[in-house]
């Protein structure tokens, strides 16, 4: 895994900790005012799960995470006291007909992924075309070798792991017209875990957002 972190000066005792979507650049995010007092740690590339962060020094900690980073989270996170953990578009089973993205949909993407389906899967996780000019020109963007090895090591784990450990979370956001975690199947999974709220809009929400603060 990798990992950035944006400290204030001087370094604050509060941290955000934002887990991205597979294959997703953490420019998707730069956007979001940080609030005074806040440093912000940013994790991608999930081709392996280790986070050699030290979280010691933080008395405050909130978790944001973005669709597969969810499952991710659950995994790097769940011995980190947390006051607060946000879910937008994605669950703890994140490859389950009911609960995640369906089993034959992930398999069919991991095995045809190439520049062009990964087009398409773009497309569809922004929704329209503004959308999607505005994601295809994020800096950091990595390279389709990285994104298939980050996909293969995902799919991998998913496949061997036979049991569902979750972390106390406090919110579920949910687009309305989410295409890549479809929208009932987050219903399905979260109705009875923690508070949802729901914002229309696809898979791909963070331009309808100002400020981290609007997600806890």
């Amino acid at each position: 895994m990798q990992y950035q972190l944006i400290s204030q000066n001087p370094p604050s005792r509060n941290l955000i900790v934002y887990f991205a979507g597979w294959g997703t650049p953490p420019s998707a995010v730069q956007h979001l005012a940080i609030p005074p007092a806040y440093d912000l740690l940013l994790c991608y590339d999930y081709r392996d799960f280790s986070l050699e962060f030290d979280f010691s020094r933080y008395e405050n900690v909130r978790l944001v995470a973005w669709s597969m980073g969810v499952w991710v989270a659950e995994r790097v996170m769940r011995q980190i006291p947390l006051l607060s953990a946000t879910a937008m578009n994605g669950t703890g089973l994140p490859m389950h007909d009911d609960y995640g993205i369906p089993c034959a949909v992930f398999q069919g993407t991991l095995d045809t992924l190439d520049e062009i389906n990964l087009g398409k899967f773009e497309r569809r996780m922004c929704g329209d075309k503004q959308l999607l000019q505005q994601y295809q020109s994020l800096e950091g963007r990595r390279s389709i070798e990285e994104i298939h090895a980050e996909l293969t090591a995902l799919y991998d784990v998913l496949s061997a792991e036979h049991q569902h450990t979750a972390l106390s979370w406090t919110q579920a956001i949910i687009g309305t017209q989410d295409r890549i975690f479809p929208t009932q199947n987050q219903r399905n999974y979260w109705h009875e875990r923690c508070e949802v709220s729901e914002m229309v809009g696809g898979h791909y929400l963070f331009p309808l957002l100002q400020t981290w603060e609007q997600l806890w």
